[in-house]
């Protein structure tokens, strides 16, 4: 019987190794992995601060479009802040660190930051159309646009609060993994997925089209401003010559 029993314990330190190492990553992906992920970070975390900094020093530059710009900057630098290094750690370890509590913000913040991010450039695309087609009518106040960025917010905090919600870590022989543990109920995360593909990329893309096809036909058949000044610059020069 005790050979019986090595045996089973050898085949159980090896399918612990086994679970333990079968998601590690060669030192060469690493490396490869620790200069993408540097330098998206530095880009994402200095170029967005940049931006931050540009709108909220220089009271000139606090107009709507900025407004919507400044958000989105924001909202960009939080996610290459809190998540893109925990992403690279894990990716590289196949190692959970970092407890449940931030693997439910892991989950979460991310849909809403992309949410955030994209309905703000939706609303860029709003606010250029109202410039360029109807000038003439009244531009949001400041108060209105700050009303429509705490609307984003809400939204997409609403949208991926399932994602907190049902996040959970689990642990292993030798791993601790995160993932969103869904209940078991038919389409259920079938469903939640496809509500999210038409609010984050379906309508805004259709919204972010519309809007930028029509700016673009109505200014490739205007007239350039500088064509109409020369022409009657030409009219009063030839007006000149004729008394």
């Amino acid at each position: 019987m005790a050979p019986e029993r090595d045996g089973s314990n050898t085949t159980t330190t090896a399918t612990s190794r086994v679970l333990a190492n079968q998601f590690a990553q060669p030192a060469w992906r690493i490396a490869l992995w620790s200069v993408a992920y540097v330098t998206v970070l530095a880009v994402a975390v200095f170029g967005n601060l940049i931006v931050i900094w540009i709108i909220l020093a220089h009271k000139r530059m606090r107009t709507v479009t900025n407004y919507f710009v400044l958000n989105l900057a924001f909202s960009d630098f939080s996610m290459a802040a809190f998540n893109t290094l925990i992403n690279f750690i894990y990716a590289a370890h196949g190692d959970w660190y970092f407890g449940d509590v931030y693997c439910r913000f892991h989950n979460f913040f991310p849909v809403t930051a992309v949410f955030a991010s994209i309905y703000s450039m939706a609303a860029i695309a709003l606010d250029r159309y109202m410039a360029i087609i109807h000038p003439l009518k009244p531009r949001l106040s400041a108060k209105v646009t700050l009303g429509v960025i705490f609307c984003i917010w809400t939204l997409a905090v609403a949208l991926a609060f399932p994602l907190c919600y049902f996040s959970t870590t689990r642990t292993l022989p030798g791993r601790t993994f995160c993932y969103v543990a869904w209940p078991r109920m038919v389409d259920d995360p079938f469903m939640y997925h496809i509500i999210v593909t038409v609010l984050v990329y379906v309508l805004p893309l259709a919204v972010m089209g519309i809007t930028y096809t029509v700016i673009g036909v109505s200014l490739w058949g205007s007239e350039i401003p500088g064509d109409s000044s020369e022409n009657y610059h030409a009219q009063l020069r030839a007006k000149r010559k004729v008394i």
